[in-house]
């Protein structure tokens, strides 16, 4: 069965995070494939990359948890419903959602239905498509309860939605929604593995599918780097600043370099916002790095873009989370930074190492190696050959193994098993 109308559902749209998403659903238009997408919270439309304006995205969207505060207004949203859809149909939904035994005060205030409500056009779609495992829990509330049943829905995990020290948590949260779906995506074998911790007898429904970029949006004449106009090397990290992804890692190994090796011609561009900011300007304070590094700040792509087209090397120096487990589960920064010709040097922690082909796009390091770390940076910065030649490959790697096309026709064989 032909795929030709598919419905996502996101906890928020557009999300400037999450352009994965968006690759896949522009993909889908040019295909064909008929695209609504049930948010429940609106993003920012002023900041939607340009790749996607023209689409007429805002048109394809309907917010759900976007509910009138009035009980008057509930209401009449609810007797409007009544109205287009006819007693029968309506008052049965309505007998399902409107639970407070089964579904607490959310029932009494008829959140619920108003909810089932704002999705009901899913009933024309040939399949659902669920990012992350708390909006695969959101459509199972209603499939459990006899709502939609007949509509085959696949969920996406990114990672956020399977934290290690939740474990037991989510084997409870994600019961009902293991239980129904059709098949689940993981963005790599390092996510399935804690999918499987969750579930064993998931394994004959799990698919790998990993975030994706347009290969398009990255210059290829970024590859040649000889005519730089400077002779100071450029790192770039790019990541949110909290303890588990690692920059001050990063600023403890170009404190290496500096000072073991003796490279002082070197500048490290660290992009990113969290709470680990002022920790770090401190820190660069403190080992008296001020003239070394740059603190960015949040960036929108096209900025990341135009320094990573003047970067030798990308750093990826993330570490698995004390407390929580956590990791990164793939790293699309990785992916993006290899599309530029840049090669990478990693810690090979959580779905890292997935992402680079060890000694041809970039070099992985045992996780906490900062020694080890530094030396290849120094390898890879002393031989400008090595570093092209490395460039070439990562930007050949990414176009065959993580290119949005190469991906999304992955994504339709996908949707094609949801059907059969």
């Amino acid at each position: 069965m032909k795929t030709t109308k598919v419905a996502f559902l996101l906890n928020e749209f557009p999300s400037l995070t999450e352009t994965f998403i968006l690759n896949q659903i522009v993909f889908l238009i040019d295909k064909g494939v008929d695209i609504h997408i049930f948010s429940l919270y609106p993003g920012d439309f002023t900041r939607l990359h340009i790749q996607y304006q023209g689409y007429g995205l805002e048109k394809r969207v309907t917010y759900v948890a976007t509910l009138p505060q009035s009980p008057i207004s509930r209401i009449f949203e609810a007797f409007r419903f009544f109205h287009q859809q006819g007693f029968r149909i309506a008052f049965w939904a309505a007998v399902k959602c409107i639970n407070p035994f089964k579904l607490g005060i959310s029932g009494l205030k008829i959140t619920h239905f108003l909810h089932c409500i704002r999705i009901w056009q899913i009933h024309r779609f040939d399949l659902v498509h669920a990012h992350f495992g708390v909006m695969g829990v959101f459509f199972t509330n209603f499939v459990s309860q006899g709502l939609f049943k007949n509509i085959p829905f696949l969920v996406s995990f990114h990672g956020y939605d399977l934290v290690p020290n939740q474990a037991m948590e989510n084997r409870i949260k994600y019961r009902n929604l293991f239980s129904f779906g059709k098949i689940f995506t993981a963005n790599s074998h390092y996510t399935k593995g804690l999918m499987l911790k969750l579930d064993q007898k998931l394994d004959p429904r799990i698919r790998l599918l990993p975030m994706g970029i347009d290969t398009n949006l990255f210059d290829v004449e970024t590859l040649k780097k000889s005519e730089k106009h400077s002779d100071t090397y450029k790192l770039v990290y790019v990541g949110r600043l909290v303890e588990w992804k690692g920059a001050d890692q990063a600023i403890k190994i170009l404190e290496k370099v500096i000072r073991e090796f003796g490279i002082n011609n070197i500048e490290l561009s660290i992009i990113g916002k969290g709470p680990m900011h002022d920790v770090l300007e401190d820190m660069i304070i403190e080992k008296g790095l001020k003239e070394n590094v740059r603190m960015l700040g949040g960036q929108d792509q096209s900025v990341v873009r135009s320094i990573l087209a003047k970067a030798d090397l990308f750093l990826y120096t993330g570490k698995e989370d004390i407390k929580s487990g956590r990791a990164e589960n793939q790293g699309l920064v990785l992916m993006e930074a290899q599309a530029m010709g840049v090669p990478v040097v990693a810690f090979a922690v959580g779905g890292i190492s997935e992402g680079i082909n060890n000694q041809e796009t970039g070099i992985l390091i045992p996780a906490g190696d900062l020694e080890g770390f530094a030396e290849s940076v120094v390898g890879l910065l002393l031989d400008k050959n090595k570093r092209r030649a490395m460039g070439i490959s990562a930007r050949e790697f990414v176009k065959e193994k993580f290119d949005t096309q190469v991906l999304g026709n992955r994504l339709i064989e996908i949707y094609q098993e949801v059907l059969s």
